[in-house]
């Protein structure tokens, strides 16, 4: 275990607000409409994909064998914690993790992800269990919606298509998982053998900076090889929020009366918010251009080909586009459709 999952939720336990946390009607209220959502999100995604019927009926059973949680901030907490470990190969690092140094490291993760709990709305975790989870951050979700001033259980429907397209996303193509954990491990585990990065400790002490805008250890790394990575990384996130931006607005836009208001609202506050845990990690600075370049993307991919001809993307790691091909669409449609 990189991280103690346990001592990290003891610790953000510590840190957490108490004023952060619904009351119990609301949250009973919250868990059980976005719980609701989520599997209603997973069918309107599923069939925007236009996936063939045994390919649907195969993506069907894989979203059935997963999770949706809707949590409190320390628990959200722990399964973040859960999903690093997951997500690294701890054969790959340079030295094996002590209990004291896990739980170092878990200190470390509580207090980044304490000050992201209440920003981050929700998310699907491909690492911690095979099958993946859906989460959504109950009190994230309250703070937003009151803070925007928009109808909640608009927003709250909006928020499950953009999530659960993630989760269709991964159903689609099973290999994603592996792949994404390959890169993203071997990215982690080349930050721990950087100079001025001892060890796991020092790796999510320096992450606390960045999430604090203090830092970007993106500089750091002079391994042509890790820069490829990085850069292949950075492209199949930009991807896959571009097309999770596109789903929600197009599929939200026949059952959310309030679609369009909750893009400019929630546009305008993400762009001032800073990156999620994963895109922290790596020194990835995913804002809003970047999402928006993702969906041109996906929308100029399926002007020239239609949904079908972009689903070939989920076929095969060699299909996913590149940093290039997401700024210039033409080059992947000639590469793969020729």
């Amino acid at each position: 275990m990189i991280i103690d999952e346990h001592f990290a939720a003891r610790t953000a336990r510590e840190l957490v607000s108490a004023a952060k946390v619904p009351e119990p009607g609301v949250l009973d209220g919250l868990v059980e409409g976005m719980k609701d959502n989520a599997l209603t999100a997973q069918d309107l995604v599923l069939d925007s994909f236009l996936l063939p019927p045994e390919h649907a009926d195969d993506v069907r059973g894989r979203l059935a064998a997963g999770s949706v949680l809707v949590l409190d901030q320390v628990s959200w907490v722990k399964a973040n914690a859960q999903s690093v470990n997951g997500m690294l190969d701890e054969a790959a690092l340079p030295a094996p993790v002590s209990p004291a140094t896990a739980k170092a490291g878990a200190v470390e993760v509580a207090g980044v992800l304490s000050l992201l709990s209440t920003r981050v709305l929700g998310q699907f975790d491909p690492f911690a269990v095979e099958t993946g989870r859906l989460m959504f951050v109950a009190a994230a979700v309250l703070i937003a919606e009151r803070a925007m001033d928009v109808d909640p259980r608009d927003f709250r429907m909006w928020v499950a298509l953009h999530e659960a397209t993630h989760q269709v996303q991964f159903a689609t193509a099973p290999w994603l998982r592996e792949h994404m954990r390959t890169l993203l491990s071997g990215a982690v585990s080349t930050r721990l053998t950087m100079p001025g990065i001892g060890g796991i400790v020092d790796l999510f002490a320096t992450l606390g900076r960045i999430v604090k805008g203090e830092a970007s250890i993106i500089d750091l790394i002079r391994d042509e090889n890790m820069r490829t990575a990085l850069d292949e990384a950075t492209a199949i996130l930009s991807l896959l929020e571009g097309h999770a931006d596109v789903v929600m607005d197009e599929v939200g836009a026949g059952v959310i009366p309030s679609v369009r208001r909750l893009r400019r609202k929630f546009e305008a506050r993400r762009d001032a918010a800073q990156g999620g845990f994963l895109t922290n990690l790596l020194g990835m600075d995913l804002k809003l251009a970047q999402y928006r370049d993702g969906a041109k993307f996906v929308r100029a991919v399926r002007r020239e080909v239609g949904q079908k001809g972009f689903s070939r993307i989920y076929a095969e790691p060699a299909n996913l586009p590149c940093t290039a091909e997401i700024h210039e669409p033409q080059l992947w449609l000639d590469r793969v459709h020729g």
